[in-house]
């Protein structure tokens, strides 16, 4: 297949589920910058920041759901157009990795008004992440090995 050539059918599916399926985001990195209601919002600054910071307040909490309502309103937008839109096999990777990244972002920041680990020190709550990405890469590689 060219570069200039259109994805079938079968690929925009295949995309589609790779998007949903367990695991999915690990390894995805969450845009640089994403256009909220028509600011550009430095996203991966904004999510380590709160991921940072020893306690969240009220108003970083309405930041955060704010966020997240408008990333999720792009990113089923992004999803959609990856379902309908005629694309490349060059424009519908990047639009993947796009809403992964957007995904993946989505995920952490749920994560910040849920997690206890806000709790414990930044040293321990590094080291499980680092934990919970190696044993998720090792059970891709597994189900991957026994297909």
């Amino acid at each position: 297949m060219s570069d200039d050539e259109l994805i079938t059918k079968r690929e925009h599916k295949k995309l589609l589920n790779s998007l949903h399926k367990y695991l999915f985001w690990v390894g995805e990195q969450i845009p640089e910058m994403v256009d909220i209601d028509g600011e550009q919002v430095r996203l991966h600054e904004f999510i380590w920041e709160m991921i940072n910071k020893p306690c969240l307040s009220d108003g970083d909490k309405k930041q955060i759901d704010h966020c997240i309502a408008h990333i999720s309103k792009k990113e089923k937008e992004y999803e959609k157009n990856l379902e309908e839109s005629d694309l490349t096999r060059e424009d519908a990777e990047k639009l993947f990795d796009l809403t992964a990244g957007l995904l993946r972002a989505i995920m952490d920041l749920k994560e910040l008004e849920e997690s206890p680990k806000k709790k414990l020190s930044r040293k321990f709550h590094d080291d499980v992440k680092k934990r919970k990405i190696d044993d998720a890469k090792k059970l891709v590689t597994f189900l991957d090995n026994i297909r």
